[in-house]
């Protein structure tokens, strides 16, 4: 240990003493954070996150982390600096849910510190964040999203609105089916990949996690729009000027090139604008899909493995909304019982 004075010197080396004794590992770098950031989001992030992880982690690092705590020594980093790191965030004027995302990052990038022996702690989960109000969702009702059905039956993206409305698939999921993957003669869609936004350009990734790559019995309803959809798309290749690229997607362009996340969403949005219904987010289909199933009493853990969640609770705490005539059907039983 080193020190101005003997007596600096030998106070640190009592508190390092101390953690030893305590069972903590001692801090074996004197890399700063902004080198070990670097060397962690290439030698051990970029091997085991989706790429869209490693670009949000890449991002955090460069502009939010890096300008603040970049220059202090990973093994002299503290609580304090965590924090002055939030209150950076704040003042840039961050919303609470990308800070939150900030501080994730440094913490998941520190507890590979910690496993390799590089810190004796991981100060990123000393620190509690307050949790945001979860912005509440709004799901469509059974006549709204009939109005909508309805209103898009002559579109030609018809069929994915109704995989999405009745299957819950993600929008990447739906946009990544390619006609291998549907299996009309046991009525059973695979899904197998997703369409991304990634490092700039438009991808095909596996799915989310191990549950989302599924098999999903398909209805009538979406037998038959995949049915039209197929004979329409059939004619819009043979009628194309250019080759009909050989990928073989389900939804495409007029030229059989992938159509793009945020223009589908785009379309929703106007299709929802036209049809007068509210104008709900894409994703919100897949809420949609849900509640409407446990409405009906399917058992959550069918439910689970109909749209891939990882974990019930996801089923039960975050997709499913119960609408305000379902609560008064319910009370509605106990009308007269105490009287």
């Amino acid at each position: 240990m080193y020190g101005a004075t003997r007596d600096e010197a030998n106070a640190k080396l009592v508190a390092l003493m101390g953690e030893v004794a305590r069972g903590l590992p001692v801090a074996t770098t004197q890399d700063s954070v902004a080198s070990y950031l670097r060397s962690w989001l290439e030698e051990v992030a970029a091997k085991r996150v989706r790429p869209n992880t490693l670009t949000s982690y890449r991002s955090n690092v460069k502009l939010h982390i890096v300008p603040v705590i970049g220059s202090r020594k990973l093994g002299k980093l503290s609580t304090r600096d965590v924090r002055s790191l939030l209150a950076a965030c704040d003042a840039s004027g961050l919303s609470p849910r990308s800070t939150r995302y900030v501080h994730a990052t440094l913490r998941v990038a520190l507890e590979d510190a910690v496993r390799d022996d590089l810190v004796p702690r991981n100060v990123a989960k000393l620190v509690r964040l307050s949790t945001p109000p979860r912005a509440e969702t709004r799901v469509l009702t059974v006549d709204e999203a009939r109005l909508l059905l309805s209103q898009t039956r002559t579109d030609r993206l018809h069929a994915a609105l109704v995989v999405l409305l009745v299957l819950g698939l993600r929008r990447s999921e739906a946009l990544g089916l390619r006609w291998s993957d549907i299996d009309f003669d046991a009525s059973v869609l695979h899904v197998r990949q997703g369409l991304h936004w990634s490092e700039g350009r438009l991808q095909f990734l596996p799915p989310k996690t191990r549950r989302s790559r599924r098999t999903v019995p398909m209805p009538s309803v979406c037998l038959e729009a995949l049915g039209r959809h197929r004979s329409r798309q059939a004619a819009e290749a043979e009628a194309c000027l250019h080759p009909w690229p050989p990928v073989e997607l389900v939804f495409t362009t007029t030229v059989g090139t992938p159509v793009d996340p945020n223009n589908f969403s785009r379309t929703f949005a106007r299709w929802c604008r036209d049809a007068g219904v509210p104008a709900v987010r894409l994703h919100d289909l897949r809420h949609t899909c849900v509640s409407m199933l446990l409405t009906l009493g399917v058992n959550p853990r069918v439910v689970m493995e109909i749209v891939g969640h990882a974990a019930l609770e996801m089923t039960m705490n975050v997709y499913a909304h119960v609408a305000v005539d379902e609560q008064r059907l319910a009370l509605d039983k106990l009308d007269g019982l105490y009287v």
